[in-house]
């Protein structure tokens, strides 16, 4: 629990203990850059404490930690060509020299995020 507000404050693997709004920030942008463009793509918002993820539908979920905003990305694309793409995208996003540090770590930090082959979609990466 924070000292400060009375919250009780989420460690994230990937972000520490004490997180910052502009690391949620980053986070945000990350995802931004992940997913522009793919179908169904939700938008992810930084909140003072994690993130909204906001899908094409409108619904809402409110995520604490990397790996919540990872599962709630990830459900909203239902199509395996679509996965694909993204782990293509995240592969070719962490290779980038000019996305070391916390954009890469972010990228990187789902332990849940499928490993689609080829055989499950009909598309490759983008």
């Amino acid at each position: 629990m924070c000292g400060a507000c009375g919250r009780t404050t989420v460690a994230d693997p990937a972000l520490g203990p004490v997180r910052t709004i502009r690391q949620h920030l980053i986070v945000a942008a990350t995802f931004k850059a992940l997913c522009t463009g793919l179908p169904g793509a939700p938008k992810v918002t930084a909140l003072k404490d994690g993130w909204m993820v906001t899908r094409a539908s409108g619904a809402a979920m409110q995520c604490r930690t990397l790996e919540e905003l990872w599962s709630a990305v990830l459900g909203c694309f239902t199509d395996a060509a679509v996965l694909y793409r993204l782990h293509g995208r995240r592969q070719a996003y962490v290779a980038d020299p000019a996305n070391a540090g916390l954009p890469a770590r972010a990228a990187l930090a789902a332990g849940v995020l499928p490993v689609p082959t080829q055989r499950d979609s009909r598309s490759s990466p983008s």
